[in-house]
Order: structure tokens, then sequence, then C-alpha cells
């Protein structure tokens, strides 16, 4: 299972701050703090208790509340901006002590946590389509949640939708900052309460992972999801529904849509099996694979009977040159390195490869391979998953159109447009096996639908120019016909939280 934390999804702690009822001398706590920080102590929102002596590049803010304007009574602990993100880091690496804001009279609990999300804007992004965006989410908001307090104001680099009241449990603020957009979201109350004991216990795992959950789930719901300044959101949500899948499936990250030679395609497909059959065997590298180390690059050893990979792919071996065939395959493993040209996103380019594989049959009745495999195919955050019946091609064609499948589905674009131009110029059948392979492309796209990973509906677009729409559940063979230029279809990125 890939991990998902807040590194994992670039999330920065900008705010963590604690409650301490009723302590109302924060000395000690203020001289605990000074050997990370320099602490500034307000009583009543009052400055009172400086520590000169003790000053520290990071800085906390300790508050006392002594319940004469209203307040509650007790001391704050607020630790903003930097500030938060480097305290955090300590707790990360286990250099800060608990014990500090602990103690047996009161009672410790999490104020708030915000957490961002930034966003460089690229070339085509100005301030026009930026409040565009903003405009259309309010919309939504309006249209489609409960939420009634939503503010979007202007400021002279562009708008800033807020959402939400500052005591809410939830606040949400969209801006402009440093050349980007920042997605800023404040948890307080109910939502701190359901963290803070896995913060406090430190199962940071865990306090991450519901934090992050949390985070792209409202992120998604007050957001429109087809502007580009969210494709970060659209990215994990396709990665999210990876986590523990179900059934056996075709793994793959974004590819380049460009025509590959038969051979090339035959080598990306097979490599993208054999991957998608490693995040299969949830491994932890650490913990089950022996490590070889070469230069500064990880390789762990994987031993697995051959059999093990047929019935994850559902490869029908049915004599020997079937077999020759498969183990002739793994031989070649180590020599794939030219495929990953394939990845465009370039997160492939540097690491995968396959430093040793041995395929072997010692007893003579069962085939084993060996195989050294990069670290970072254990932890890569695969964005697409596709049915099973995309794992096994059954001869050379049916190979070609998943390939093209492949690649028109494994594009960042939420519209997907299959190239049936391309494949029909690449073919030459008879029209009995035409037939064969158009009622395969309909199935396929019918698995697609099923699986939630596209929607229903289907958009034609002819080599004239002229379009027509429909339902893919309905789409028959005679429907398919060599005057199509694409076959237009949207990526179901709705339910995928």
């Amino acid at each position: 299972m890939s991990v998902i934390d807040f590194d994992s999804e670039n999330l920065v702690v900008d705010w963590i701050s604690f409650n301490i009822q009723g302590l109302t001398d924060p000395r000690t706590i203020a001289y605990g703090l000074s050997k990370h920080f320099t602490s500034h102590v307000l009583i009543d929102d009052e400055p009172k208790i400086g520590f000169h002596g003790f000053k520290k590049k990071y800085k906390v803010s300790v508050r006392q509340y002594t319940g004469s304007k209203g307040y509650w009574v007790g001391t704050q602990i607020i630790f903003s901006g930097k500030n938060a993100a480097h305290f955090y880091k300590l707790i990360k690496t286990q250099e800060f002590d608990w014990k500090i804001l602990m103690t047996d009279q009161h009672t410790l609990s999490l104020g708030r946590i915000d957490l961002y999300f930034s966003r460089t804007n690229g070339s085509n992004d100005t301030i026009k389509s930026f409040d565009a965006f903003l405009v259309d989410s309010r919309t939504q908001i309006q249209n489609h949640t409960t939420t009634r307090h939503i503010r979007l104001q202007d400021f002279p680099d562009g708008k800033v939708l807020k959402v939400n009241r500052r005591n809410n449990s939830l606040h949400y603020r969209v801006y402009q900052k440093d050349q980007g957009v920042r997605f800023e979201l404040e948890f307080k109350h109910r939502q701190t309460q359901l963290v803070q004991d896995y913060l406090f216990n430190n199962q940071l795992d865990i306090f991450e992972d519901k934090l992050v959950l949390q985070y792209f789930k409202y992120s998604g719901q007050v957001l429109r999801l087809d502007y580009r300044y969210t494709d970060w959101i659209v990215d994990f949500r396709r990665r999210y529904r990876l986590v523990n899948p179900s059934n056996p499936s075709l793994l793959t990250s974004y590819l380049e849509n460009r025509i590959m030679a038969e051979e090339e395609e035959e080598r990306l497909f097979h490599l993208l099996q054999f991957l998608s059959f490693i995040k299969s065997l949830e491994l932890n590298p650490f913990k089950d694979c022996k490590r070889l180390r070469v230069k500064k690059q990880n390789y762990y050893r994987l031993k697995f009977p051959l059999s093990k990979f047929v019935k994850f792919t559902g490869i029908q071996i049915s004599n020997q040159p079937d077999r020759k065939k498969l183990i002739g395959y793994f031989k070649q493993l180590h020599k794939l390195d030219a495929i990953v040209k394939e990845f465009s996103d370039g997160a492939f380019r540097s690491y995968v490869c396959f430093l040793y594989v041995e395929c072997e049959n010692p007893s003579g009745k069962a085939w084993v391979v060996e195989v050294f495999a990069a670290e970072e195919l254990f932890w890569f955050l695969y964005p697409f998953q596709l049915p099973k019946s995309f794992l096994i091609s059954s001869q050379k064609n049916d190979l070609r159109l998943k390939v093209l499948f492949m690649k028109s589905l494994a594009v960042s674009d939420q519209e997907k447009r299959l190239d049936l131009e391309e494949f029909f110029n690449a073919i030459n059948v008879r029209n009995n096996q035409l037939i064969k392979i158009k009622k395969s492309m309909i199935q396929l796209l019918k698995d697609l639908v099923k699986d939630e990973i596209i929607h229903n509906q289907l958009e034609i677009l002819f080599k004239s120019g002229k379009k027509k729409e429909g339902l893919i559940k309905i789409l028959t063979a005679s429907d398919i016909t060599r005057r199509i230029k694409y076959l237009i279809f949207t990526e179901n990125i709705n339910n995928q939280i």
C-alpha cells in the first residue's frame, strides 16, 4: 500500500495550537519550549513575560486567559507559519517531549491545525482565469452544499474565496500567494478532537492519513474540478482509488500519447503487467525483501513462482511454447530501460530498471522467478487503475487496442480521446475479424463504465467534423465505423474518495 501523508501530498502545516484548560501559570511551559523556540507570553492578550536570554530562530506564542475579559480560563500555545512547520518536524523526528505540555492537573487538547497546498501558476494562468475559477466554485458551493457562509472578496492580487465562518470546525480559504495559488484549510473543534489522540500518542501515520483524506474530500466538495487549478485534487483522487484494490487490475502512470511501433507497444504492455503484479504483492521492501545497494540506489529482491504471476494476470498457458515465451519475457526485463521514456511525468525515467533477473526450474516441476527491482517501484503513486480485462491480451490486434485505450486514459485531462483513425490505419483484417475487434472495443468501454472509471456518456467525432452523442451501454458494433476520428468520453472522478 502506498503511504498517504503530508509529505506525499505536498501539504504544509501552517498553524498548530493547543489548549490547556485551567492552567493559570504558563511559565513552566514557556521555559520548556525555550529549548527550541523563543517564547512570547501574553496574559489576556497583553505582553507580560519575555525570555530575552533564550532567543531562537523560531517563535511560539503562549497566551494565558484569566477569564477577566469573558474568555475561558487556561493557556493557549500557538505555532504559526514556519514556526508551525518546524514544530511539527520536531514531532515527526521525535525531538519534542510531550511532557512539556502535559500536566497531571490539566487537560491538553489540540485546538487547531491548518494545512495548505500551494499550486504554482502556469504560463496560461491569469488573474482573470483565477477569478472565474473562484466565482464558479462559489456557485457550486451554493448549489450543491448546505454551506451558506461564503465570502468572495476582491484584493489587488485577485479574489479570495472564504468558505464557512472562522469559528466553524472547517474553514477554507483560496487565494493568490508567491506566484501561485494557496488552498488552506483550518481544522478545529470536532475535527481536531477526532485526531488528537493519534498525535499525542505519536501515531502520526494515522493522524496524517485522516487529515489528508478530510482535506482532499472537503477540497473536492467546495471547488470546481474542471479547472486546471484543481488538477492536484483530481490526481489525488485517481491515486486514492488504488489503495487496496479489491480485484487484480492494470496500473499505469501518465503516458505520452504518441504512435508506437508494434514491438514498443508489446514491451510497454508487459512492463505495466509486471509493475501491476509487484504492486499487488503489497510488500514492504524494508521488511519483506533482501536489499542490494548500488551506489545511491536501492534494489530489492523479489522471488516468486511463475504460476503466481500467471494467476494474477489470467494468462492462459496451454503448451510449452506459451511457457517459453513467458519465461523469455522475464529474461528480458533487465533490458527494458528504454521503455521508460514512455512515461511523460518523468518519475520513471531515472530509476525504473531491473538490475538482475533469473528464471529457473530447480525441482523440474515449477519455474521460479527472481528479480532485483528498484526501490521506487514499491512506493510510486500510480494514478490510474484499469479493469482486470486490461491485464491480458489474446493476440496482436487486441494488445494494440488495449495500448490505445491506455494511452487515451492515462492523460491528465479529464476528457479522454480514443483515436480510432490511428487504430484503423494500423490494422489490416478481414471483416469478420474487424467485427470482433469492434465488439471487444465496446466491451472495454463498458468495463470502464462498470468500474466507474469513465462516465456512460459518449461523444463521437467524425472525420468530417460532425458530432454525435450517445451512451456507451447501448453502443453496438455498427456504430463503430472507419468514418470516426475520435471517441470522446469523460473520466469519473466524483466518487473516488
